[in-house]
């Protein structure tokens, strides 16, 4: 075979495998367009999602047409958390909290400034071991003709029938970043919900709050947070826990999951977001109603059906050669270097 023929024979075949290739990626993406059509928000409710970002923390709440967002994820999960406030048309986001500077927390707030309008942005300032984050926050914040805004201890921030009050903060000192973290208590009429981001024990035993329905467990469920004391002082009824399948920090641990139970909260009561999915809260401001939703997944690490790089090398990786004819040529995918990306 002439050394032409052969090399339009190879192009050929690298050719198909590209239009093969990009229609999976087509009939991928169409499969997920518009893929939480069966996700209906009442206006008239207090509506809120603790996002399955694996281990990382986002929660979202809307109530009387406003929302809220807490913290972003991991960046890998920024994409997907936008394509949800698009598609629920919720990309008007009134206030965005993002509680402390750990990346898990701060990680996809810039793919959300970059893709939705948020009126204002609140993170704790001058924090020695987060000086960095923050800056670069503001840097985001300020391409988009934003703000950030100071936040303090006793701010209030009212939506009509429910109310945001902030109940520990810390600026300009040399507390860790866990330790500033922003806790936020949600009233809505007879109900309330506290949201504790990384804030740790010492932090728990200085927040006035007393009882609350809903308990946003700190810090992923880690032993550093979440006190006997503290549970026994705010008596929740619920308690919710984003983590994820990482076994490095192995959240939540066994000992804060024994406290919740020895607190008197039932075990039907704990959510898992590793285990169940993102939890879904209704409440009409006397009842508290709880979804349990794995088809909502925003975890950008772990996407069912993800096309990604990685997929595709390790496609490549099983095939050892190719057999053109009678002659041999030998195309070694092993060379190619895969990091896993995702295409999108």
């Amino acid at each position: 075979m002439k050394k032409n023929t052969k090399q339009k024979l190879i192009l050929a075949i690298i050719l198909a495998i590209v239009v093969i290739l990009c229609g999976l990626y087509i009939k991928w993406n169409e499969k997920f367009n518009n893929q939480y059509d069966n996700i209906s928000i009442s206006k008239e409710e207090l509506n809120i999602f603790y996002f399955n970002v694996g281990q990382a923390d986002c929660t979202l709440i809307t109530i009387n047409g406003k929302s809220i967002l807490i913290d972003a994820g991991n960046k890998s999960d920024g994409k997907y958390i936008v394509e949800f406030l698009k598609e629920k048309r919720l990309e008007n986001i009134d206030y965005f909290f993002i509680t402390h500077g750990d990346m898990d927390h701060r990680g996809g707030a810039e793919i959300i400034l970059d893709n939705c309008n948020v009126k204002q942005i609140f993170m704790p300032e001058g924090i020695k071991e987060a000086e960095e984050d923050y800056q670069d926050l503001e840097k985001i914040a300020n391409r988009n003709n934003k703000q950030l805004s100071k936040i303090e201890t006793n701010d209030k921030f009212n939506l009509d029938r429910a109310e945001v009050e902030i109940l520990s903060v810390k600026n300009n000192t040399s507390n860790s970043a866990n330790e500033s973290s922003i806790v936020i208590k949600l009233n809505y009429l007879d109900t309330s919900y506290l949201f504790m981001g990384d804030a740790t024990q010492d932090i728990e035993s200085e927040i006035e709050c007393s009882r609350v329905d809903v308990l946003k467990v700190g810090h992923h469920g880690s032993d550093s947070s979440t006190s006997k004391e503290f549970l026994n002082r705010i008596r929740p009824t619920y308690a919710i826990i984003s983590a994820g399948n990482n076994k490095q920090y192995n959240h939540p641990t066994n000992e804060v999951l024994q406290r919740l139970k020895d607190a008197n909260i039932q075990e039907s009561n704990i959510f898992i977001t590793k285990n169940q999915g993102t939890i879904w809260i209704t409440s009409d401001g006397k009842n508290i109603e709880i979804q349990t939703r794995k088809d909502i997944n925003l975890d950008g690490t772990s996407q069912i059906g993800q096309m990604s790089i990685y997929n595709i090398c390790s496609f490549f990786n099983s095939i050892v050669c190719i057999r053109l004819a009678s002659q041999q040529v030998y195309i070694d995918y092993h060379q190619i270097e895969c990091k896993y990306h995702h295409i999108l």
